[in-house]
């Protein structure tokens, strides 16, 4: 179970401590509804001070763990990969660069661009308060929907910002994005059936640009999934303020999302499959499904064959698998 950093963790309840409870309970509340709800890609989810720090109670954490998990699947395929320069671009408070610090200590060099003031002073002020890398992150003001990048960066993560530009914004920042990348371009949305294909739209149109996909897919052909989705959860112990923030009693919760991680290069680390959905069991046989190299195939293993069927059961939703089951 993944837990917040203990540094950002202390960062967020600080800055809350600042303002009436009532107020960022009130502000998580509205964000709540609005997140929800259709929102259109000129309506900012967050405006002013109060509303970025319902978010950081509310939602930062989620997301956070939803970029860990896509990142902790991105290191394991390319293990001896050693980034230098990170471009966060939508970047919110700065929630992708607190998972990727924690996944490549070699990040030296962080960008980050958004678009809300409010987000960007509340990213300064939570690196502040302990991380003395981020402390020394650019930021930049900046519209996604007519960017211009310049410079070139080992890292660029889009997080949770396509499903907020309509298509043909999608395919223009996805290009501005690659052309800026030489490492690793990695994609996050929310693990839901309507993000899915905008992850499998953009992951096309970068295989037809040459990239190599490092995860999920064990493969860099053309996704084989048919009225179906894919997505993966990352457990994450809830922070006592996103419990407030949900008025949720429960401890934990599954942070599901869709990621593509494309390259310049080919994973290190060739796998045969990857669980793309929980194993189910019963009384005859543990069955697991499978995105392999042959396809999408569903594992089953007989209760009978004690070792098999163990070995099916135990495997977690998201694990890869190096040779065939």
């Amino acid at each position: 179970m993944l837990v917040l950093p203990e540094t950002l963790s202390t960062a967020i309840r600080t800055e809350l401590a600042a303002l009436p409870s009532a107020r960022w309970l009130a502000a998580a509340q509205a964000i709540s509804e609005r997140y929800r709800g259709p929102r259109g890609d000129t309506a900012p989810l967050v405006s002013g001070d109060e509303q970025a720090l319902g978010y950081a109670a509310l939602i930062m954490p989620a997301t956070y763990a939803q970029l860990h998990g896509a990142m902790a699947a991105t290191a394991a395929r390319i293990p001896g990969w050693q980034p230098q320069s990170m471009l966060d671009l939508g970047s919110g408070p700065g929630t992708a660069l607190w998972a990727a610090h924690e996944h490549w200590p070699s990040l030296t060099h962080f960008s980050a661009w958004e678009r809300e003031p409010a987000f960007i002073t509340l990213g300064k002020k939570l690196a502040g308060r302990g991380n003395q890398v981020l402390q020394r992150a650019t930021w930049q003001q900046r519209d996604l929907r007519a960017v211009q990048l310049d410079g070139q960066y080992d890292l660029v993560v889009l997080g949770h910002v396509l499903n907020e530009l309509d298509e043909a914004s999608q395919v223009a920042l996805v290009a501005a994005a690659w052309a800026a990348t030489t490492g690793v371009l990695l994609i996050v949305e929310p693990g839901t059936s309507t993000a899915f294909p905008i992850v499998r739209r953009a992951r096309d149109q970068l295989r037809d640009a040459e990239a190599q996909t490092i995860a999920p897919c064990a493969h860099n052909a053309p996704c084989p999934l048919v009225d179906d989705w894919c997505h993966f959860p990352q457990r994450l112990k809830r922070p006592d303020f996103q419990r407030r923030a949900r008025g949720a009693p429960s401890e934990w919760e599954e942070a599901k999302f869709s990621y593509a991680a494309m390259a310049r290069f080919p994973p290190t680390s060739p796998i045969w499959g990857r669980v793309i959905r929980e194993v189910v069991w019963n009384k005859a046989y543990a069955e697991a499904h499978v995105s392999a190299v042959d396809g999408i195939l569903d594992v089953r293993a007989l209760k009978r064959h004690k070792d098999d069927f163990r070995r099916v059961k135990n495997l977690d939703w998201g694990a890869p698998l190096e040779q065939p089951l």
